[in-house]
C-alpha cells in the first residue's frame, strides 16, 4: 500500500482549531493545546468497531454450528470468546517476547501485528502505570518490546481497516513474515478453537515444555469446571516430572525466577515497586530499598548464600526456591509481608497490606504481564458495547456536523475534566462515557500521556478498571457537584439521577425584580467559546462534597459549552461503569447497594419535584401573583432537567446498576480474577482499604485508613 493511498484512507484531519475548538484549553495553571485530536478519536473509533466485529464474527461462527461440527467446537458463543481472548493473550506474548533480527523497525504496514494481538495491546495500554512499569522493570526482550511500542499508531492502524465494513485489509507479505519470525506463529487467527487444539506451555515444576496442553475441554461444556488452559479451572499434569500444575503455581515460579535473576545482579525489579504510588513516577531508590528487603528476607529463609547467583543456575534455583514455597501463593505472601516489614508478624489468616495484595495479584498468573490481561480484555468489551449503543462506531455517524460538535465537546469535557483533577488533586474522579473515550484515546500515547499528566496534574493518573459499584456510586456523586461547583453546569443530563442537592434550601426565592437564572442552550452553529467572557458568570450551587475542600468556580471555562440539552446528544453523558466491578461471593451485599441506588434515584426525583412545588408555594404566598409563579421562581434548571428526563426515559438504565457486572456471561468460564485496586485509585486509599498510606507503600508507617492526596507541587495533604 502506497504513502497516498495510508493518507487517502485516514480519517479526516481536522487541524484548523481555530475555527472549531479554541487553540488552548485551561488545565490547573497551565493553557494547554488540545492533548487529543478529532483525528485520534476518530480513528480509535475505528479501531473500536473492528474489535466490536471481530467479537460478533466470534460470537456468529459458533452459534451457527453444524452437528458435526458441535461434536468438536463447543457451541456458546459466549465461552467462545473467553477462549478467543486466551489465545490472543498467548499470540501477543509470544510476539513481543520474540527473538527480533534487528531493533525496532519503526511504524510502517510491515510492523502492525494482527487484529487480535492488536486488541490485546489497546487493552494494556489502557492500564498506563502497569504497562510503563513493565517496560522498565527488566530488561527482557519483553519489557523493550513495551517501550517500543508503547504509543500506537491510531491513524496508520486505521488506515488499515475498512471504513463502512471495518474489515481489517489483508496483510503484506512483509507484514505477515514480520509477525510469523517474531512469535512462531500464523499470522492469521483462528475464531474457532476445538477440543483438540493444544498450546506448548512449561511446566513451573521441572521447566520442562508441555507441548500437549489443551485450550478445553469437554468437563468445560459445565459452567466453571473446564481444566484446559483458556478455562478458569486450569490444571496439567507435567508429561516429564508428573506433577500437577496451574495458574497460581506458575504465577509463583515467575516470581522465584525474577528474584534469581536479580540473585544474579541482572536489573530486576518486582511489579508494584518501581513507581511512587502517589505520582505514578519511577522510583528506584525506593524499588532498589524494598527488593534488597525482600531478597534479604528470602535469603535467610532458604539459607541461600548472599553471593550472587551464577547466569548457569538462574533456572534451577527458581525451581528450588519455588518447590521450597510449595509452589503456594500463600506461602509466598507470607514471604512478602515479611520481607516488608521485618519488624511486624504475619501470619497467613492476617490482612494483607494493600501493595502486598497488588505484588500478589501481579504474579497470580503466568505470562510476562502483571496484570490479567484476559478479565481486562473482557471488561474492556463492555465499554466497546456502549459506544456501539450510541452509534459511534456507525460510519456515517460523524458525517454529520451535529454529531461531529458531540466529539468536540467530547474532547474539550475531557480537558474540562483534567481540570477539575488539578482542582481536586488526590480525589477519584469518574468519568462519563465521552470523556472516557477521549481520556482512553489519550492513553494510547503512553509516553504523551505520561508526560502531560506529569506536567498538568503532578501524577499520572491511573485508569483503574476494577472497582466496586459501591465506590463508583460515591465517586460519581462527588464529581457531579464538584464538576457543578467547578463549571456551573450539571454533569450528566442523560436520564440517570439528578445530582445531590445543596446544603441548605433545595430552591431559595430570588430577590425582587431579579431575573430568572436559567441555562442557556449552546448553538452548535457556531464554533466552541470554551474560554468565558469576563461578564458572564458561572452558574453555581453549594453542593453538598463530602470529605473535600470547596471547589473553586473557574473563570476560564464556558460552562454551557460542555454540556448540551439536545435530547439525541443525552446519552454520552452516561456515567462511564464499563470498569465496575462485581465480586459474586458477596452477591447479597451487591444486590443490596444496586437496589439502593435505585431508590436513591427515586427519592432525589422526589426531592427536586416537592422543592420546586414548595418554592413556588411560598412565593405565591409572599406575593400573590400565582400568574407569574414559575417565572419569578428561582430554581436549579440542571435538577429539574435531570428530574424530567429521569420520568421521561423510562427505559434508561441507571447508571452503577447492573446486576451482573460487564463480566456478566463471561464469569462463568473466566471469572473476575482480578481484584479491586489494593489501597489506591491512582494516588486516593479507600476508607475502607486495610494498610498504611494512600499508596500501602508498607514502608511509611502511616495509620491505616489515612487518605493522602497529592498537591501540584508534590507535597503531602491531608
Amino acid at each position: 500500500m502506497s504513502f497516498q493511498q495510508i493518507v487517502a484512507d485516514l480519517p479526516p484531519h481536522y487541524n484548523d482549531f481555530a475555527t472549531e475548538l479554541p487553540l488552548e484549553f485551561r488545565v490547573g495553571n497551565e493553557s494547554v493545546s488540545p492533548l487529543v485530536t478529532i483525528t485520534a478519536a476518530q480513528a480509535h473509533l475505528r479501531l473500536l468497531a473492528a474489535f466490536d466485529k471481530l467479537k460478533r464474527d466470534v460470537y456468529g461462527t459458533h452459534s451457527s454450528l453444524s452437528e458435526e461440527e458441535s461434536n468438536e467446537i463447543p457451541c456458546d458463543p459466549h465461552r467462545a470468546w473467553v477462549v478467543f481472548v486466551n489465545r490472543a493473550v498467548h499470540r501477543f506474548d509470544q510476539f513481543m517476547s520474540g527473538k527480533w533480527t534487528s531493533d525496532f523497525p519503526g511504524w510502517s504496514e510491515a510492523a502492525i501485528p494482527p487484529l487480535d494481538v492488536i486488541m490485546v495491546w489497546h487493552t494494556y495500554l489502557l492500564n498506563p502505570r502497569t504497562y510503563y512499569e513493565d517496560s522498565i522493570r527488566r530488561t527482557t526482550p519483553f519489557a523493550r518490546r513495551l517501550a517500543a511500542m508503547e504509543s500506537m499508531p491510531l491513524t496508520l492502524i486505521a488506515s488499515l481497516i475498512d471504513s463502512t465494513t471495518f474489515e481489517v485489509a489483508l496483510p503484506s507479505a512483509q507484514r505477515e513474515s514480520f509477525f510469523e519470525s517474531t512469535s512462531g506463529l500464523s499470522f492469521m487467527y483462528s475464531t474457532k478453537t476445538t477440543y483438540s487444539d493444544v498450546v506448548s506451555i512449561p511446566c513451573p515444576c521441572c521447566n520442562t515444555i508441555n507441548p500437549t496442553v489443551h485450550w478445553i475441554t469437554h468437563e468445560g461444556d459445565e459452567e466453571g469446571k473446564g481444566t484446559g488452559f483458556a478455562e478458569p479451572g486450569f490444571v496439567h499434569q507435567c508429561d516429564w516430572c508428573s506433577r500437577k500444575f496451574n495458574r497460581s503455581m506458575m504465577g509463583v515460579r515467575k516470581f522465584c525466577e525474577e528474584l534469581t535473576r536479580r540473585r544474579a545482579l541482572r536489573k530486576v525489579f518486582f511489579s508494584e515497586t518501581l513507581l511512587d504510588p502517589m505520582t505514578g513516577k519511577a522510583d528506584e531508590m525506593l524499588a532498589g530499598t524494598l527488593t534488597v528487603r525482600l531478597v534479604r528476607r528470602i535469603n535467610a529463609v532458604f539459607k541461600l548464600d548472599n553471593k550472587p547467583c551464577s547466569q548457569d543456575e538462574i533456572i534451577q534455583e527458581a525451581i528450588n526456591l519455588s518447590k521450597g514455597m510449595e509452589w503456594n501463593p500463600q506461602e509466598l505472601s507470607v514471604l512478602i509481608h515479611q520481607g516488608l516489614r521485618p519488624r511486624e508478624k504475619y501470619h497467613v489468616y492476617d490482612e494483607q497490606l494493600p501493595r502486598v495484595k497488588r505484588i500478589i495479584a501481579a504474579y497470580s498468573l503466568p505470562g510476562y504481564a502483571s496484570i490479567d490481561l484476559v478479565a481486562a480484555v473482557l471488561r474492556q468489551g463492555s465499554f466497546i458495547e456502549k459506544m456501539r449503543e450510541l452509534g459511534w462506531l456507525e460510519f456515517s455517524h460523524f458525517q454529520a456536523s451535529a454529531n461531529q460538535v458531540t466529539l468536540l465537546r467530547a474532547i474539550a469535557r475531557y480537558h474540562a475534566f483534567l481540570d477539575l483533577i488539578a482542582a481536586k488533586p488526590g480525589s477519584f474522579l469518574v468519568p462519563t462515557v465521552d470523556i472516557d473515550l477521549i481520556w482512553h484515546t489519550h492513553q494510547l500515547s503512553s509516553a504523551a500521556y505520561r508526560a502531560d499528566t506529569l506536567r498538568l496534574l503532578g501524577r499520572t493518573p491511573n485508569h483503574d478498571d476494577a472497582v466496586q459499584p459501591v465506590t463508583l456510586q460515591s465517586a460519581y456523586d462527588k464529581t457531579a457537584a464538584a464538576w457543578k461547583a467547578r463549571f456551573g453546569v450539571a454533569y450528566s443530563v442523560c436520564g440517570c439521577m439528578p445530582d445531590t442537592g445543596p446544603k441548605t434550601k433545595l430552591f431559595e426565592l430570588p430577590k425582587k425584580d431579579a431575573t430568572p437564572l436559567k441555562p442557556k442552550v449552546a448553538d452548535s452553529s457556531k464554533k466552541f467559546g470554551f474560554f468565558k467572557s469576563k461578564k458572564s458568570k458561572p452558574i453555581t450551587e453549594q453542593a453538598e462534597v463530602e470529605d473535600a475542600e470547596a471547589i473553586e468556580p473557574s473563570k476560564n471555562w464556558n460552562g454551557l459549552e460542555l454540556v448540551s440539552k439536545d435530547l439525541d446528544q443525552a446519552d454520552c453523558s452516561h456515567p462511564s461503569d464499563h470498569n465496575i466491578h462485581v465480586r459474586f461471593s458477596k452477591g447479597e451485599t451487591v444486590q443490596a447497594d444496586l437496589i439502593s441506588r435505585e431508590l436513591a434515584s427515586k427519592e432525589r426525583v422526589a426531592a427536586v419535584k416537592k422543592g420546586l412545588e414548595r418554592a413556588v408555594s411560598n412565593h405565591t404566598e409572599a406575593s400573590g401573583a400565582s400568574d407569574e409563579k414559575e417565572e419569578k421562581v428561582k430554581v436549579d434548571e440542571w435538577r429539574k432537567l435531570q428530574a424530567e428526563r429521569k420520568e421521561e426515559r423510562i427505559d434508561h438504565k441507571e447508571a452503577f446498576t447492573t446486576r451482573e457486572g460487564p463480566n456478566g456471561p463471561y464469569y462463568p468460564y473466566w471469572g473476575v480474577s482480578i481484584e479491586p485496586s489494593h489501597g489506591f485509585f491512582g494516588a486516593v486509599k479507600y476508607k475502607d482499604a486495610v494498610g498504611g498510606c494512600a499508596g500501602g507503600c508498607a514502608s511509611c508507617g502511616a495509620a491505616p485508613g489515612l487518605c493522602v492526596g497529592t498537591s501540584l507541587n508534590g507535597s503531602l495533604g491531608m
